[in-house]
C-alpha cells in the first residue's frame, strides 16, 4: 500500500508538471552500467539470459539523474518480472545522432494484446491476473519522467515480443 501511495502520488506530480529537475551532465552509460549490475543477479535467479549492448565511449545527457534512473530501474525492472523463463532480455544504449537511445526488448510470459497506449496507463498491467508486487504504475512514471524531460518513449509490441524505445537529447 506504501508503494502504491508514493508512485501514486509520484506520477500525479510529474503529471501535472508540479516538480523540479535537478539537470545535471550525467553519464548514461555508467548509470545503466550501475542499474544492471543490481538487477544481475536477480536476472540469473529468474533463469533470464541479460544481453547488454553499451557504447564503447561515456554518452552524456543533461537529465535529472535520479529521475532518469527511476526511468532505467522501472524498465529494467519490468524485463525482469515479465519476461518468459529461460528467454533473453536485450538491453541496448547507444547514440544516434545527437539523441541517447535507451532500448529494452523482451518475451513477454503472457500474451500483450494490441492495445499498446493502455500499458502506460495509471494503474494498468498487461496481465490482469497478475497479483504480483507492484503498483501498476512503472511504464506511467517512466513515461512522465521521459516527458518531463522532453524526451520520448515508444513501446512496440510484436506478438509476445515487447520493446521500449527511449530517447532523450545526448551531448
Amino acid at each position: 500500500m506504501k508503494t502504491l501511495i508514493e508512485d501514486l502520488f509520484e506520477v500525479s506530480k510529474m503529471s501535472s508538471g508540479n516538480i523540479e529537475l535537478h539537470r545535471e551532465r550525467i553519464d548514461l552509460t555508467q548509470l545503466l552500467q550501475q542499474a544492471i549490475g543490481e538487477h544481475k543477479e536477480s536476472f540469473e535467479k529468474a533463469n533470464l539470459d541479460l544481453r547488454v549492448t553499451l557504447p564503447e565511449k561515456s554518452l552524456y545527457a543533461f537529465v535529472d539523474g535520479q529521475k532518469w534512473w527511476r526511468v532505467i530501474d522501472n524498465l529494467i525492472g519490468n524485463a525482469l518480472k515479465y519476461s518468459l523463463e529461460g528467454t533473453r532480455v536485450y538491453v541496448a544504449l547507444k547514440k544516434v545522432g545527437s539523441i541517447a537511445e535507451l532500448s529494452v526488448k523482451n518475451i513477454s510470459n503472457y500474451e500483450l494484446g494490441d492495445n499498446v497506449e493502455e500499458l502506460t496507463e495509471r494503474f494498468k498491467r498487461a496481465d490482469e491476473s497478475r497479483h504480483t508486487e507492484g503498483s501498476g504504475l512503472g511504464l506511467a512514471i517512466a513515461q512522465s519522467i521521459v516527458d518531463l524531460h522532453h524526451g520520448k518513449m515508444v513501446i512496440n509490441v510484436d506478438g509476445d515480443l515487447f520493446k521500449v524505445v527511449v530517447t532523450v537529447e545526448a551531448e
